[in-house]
């Protein structure tokens, strides 16, 4: 009672997982070649099923091989499988991965499981020992993906295969402790079927959440870089004017919402150009794009308008505090160049500045046209100033 004979054969679905893992790692292969290098984890998530295949061809082998193949040398190929899964999920969590701990534990549990196999043979301390290793490094794994908190379907569907292959592990080395161990690995009780097929499905739906990740970051990598401006990183002007319809919409469904807009422009950039060369030109304008996100902060949005002209968005802002921004950032940029900065032989430059409002203005066009209107009247006064429309 309790085995299932012609239902479930263990070393089968043992190397049906095996052939599982060795498809979805082609798979992921495939994606680590295509995908952009941005996207990390990968080359370590199409190793590790490949790893766990060799694993499961030992495991099958059980009783055909010498043991310390199939249960020292397999166990620990298994685990360390796991343990390159966990630092795929690191890379691409992190950017980086140290597992070395985890791998010391493979160590250690190589070790117990020849104690337990060769000099003092024990199925049950050797089932023990590798069910609570397995619900440690899956429970750790699932955690490292929850202090994450992203809503995306992906991570959640990994958060529910690592948390569900842990309790299982669990929940198998509990049966140990209450004596159902049973006497090997290939015995088709009910207990041990779980155990196995819940493997069996992890490696194939664990993939597949890998590739739901992946997916969802190069195309929120390919929204970014559609927004950007590749040279500065900011804004690029068409996400720029989008921001600025929406927030004129906002202000002018809420009374008392005014905006701002300031228009910055280098001044004498071209002569910049032509004495110190377009890569010197290109270093100066991603120093004035520093300086002025560091005046910045989270109070606005930085775009870039064109050349080396770019406009800044202030929502919620009056007029007295967008010129007060405005003198600040102005300020900032006016500082001399540090010695390691990349524009450091050019010395110094300035910016003039046109301030407008959305005040009373329904139009960001319009609300452009006077901020650009009013810096092309600090240019012509001399240029390094700020000037409003209030003043124009």
């Amino acid at each position: 009672m309790g085995y299932l004979p012609y239902l479930f054969d263990p070393r089968s679905t043992i190397l049906l997982a095996g052939l599982m893992g060795i498809m979805m790692s082609l798979v992921l292969f495939f994606m680590r070649r295509s995908y952009p290098p941005s996207i990390r984890g990968l080359s370590d998530w199409s190793r590790a099923p490949l790893i766990a295949f060799v694993s499961t061809l030992l495991f099958a082998a059980r009783g055909f091989l010498p043991d310390f193949a199939t249960i020292v040398v397999a166990n620990m190929v298994l685990f360390q499988a796991c343990v390159i899964y966990y630092a795929g999920s690191q890379q691409f969590l992190l950017g980086r991965s140290d597992t070395r701990g985890w791998t010391a534990l493979n160590l250690v549990l190589g070790m117990l499981m020849f104690w337990f196999s060769s000099i003092q043979p024990d199925f049950e301390a050797r089932l023990a020992i590798v069910t609570l290793a397995v619900t440690l490094l899956f429970f750790f794994h699932a955690m490292l993906y929850v202090r994450h908190k992203v809503p995306v379907y992906g991570m959640r569907l990994m958060i529910g295969l690592l948390l569900a292959q842990s309790l299982v592990a669990g929940l198998r080395f509990v049966s140990v402790i209450m004596g159902m161990a049973g006497t090997s690995i290939m015995e088709a009780t009910w207990i041990q079927s779980v155990y196995i097929t819940m493997y069996s499905f992890s490696v194939l739906f664990l993939s597949i959440a890998v590739v739901l990740m992946a997916t969802d970051r190069v195309h929120t990598e390919f929204e970014y870089l559609a927004t950007r401006d590749p040279l500065t990183g900011v804004l690029n002007r068409r996400a720029l004017l989008d921001a600025c319809l929406a927030e004129f919409a906002a202000s002018h469904g809420t009374q008392g919402r005014p905006a701002a807009l300031l228009m910055v422009d280098l001044d004498h950039f071209k002569s910049i150009n032509d004495r110190f060369g377009h890569q010197m030109g290109d270093a100066v304008l991603r120093e004035a794009v520093s300086r002025m996100q560091r005046v910045i902060g989270t109070q606005g949005l930085l775009g870039r308008y064109g050349g080396e002209e770019f406009v800044v968005l202030l929502p919620h802002t009056t007029m007295a505090d967008a010129m007060t921004i405005a003198a600040r950032l102005k300020e900032g940029i006016d500082e001399p160049l540090p010695p390691d900065s990349p524009a450091h032989a050019v010395g110094s430059f300035a910016v003039s500045i046109g301030v407008a409002t959305s005040d009373g203005v329904k139009d960001v066009d319009e609300v452009l046209a006077q901020a650009d209107e009013v810096l092309y009247r600090a240019k012509a006064l001399g240029r390094g100033r700020v000037i409003a429309t209030a003043t124009a």
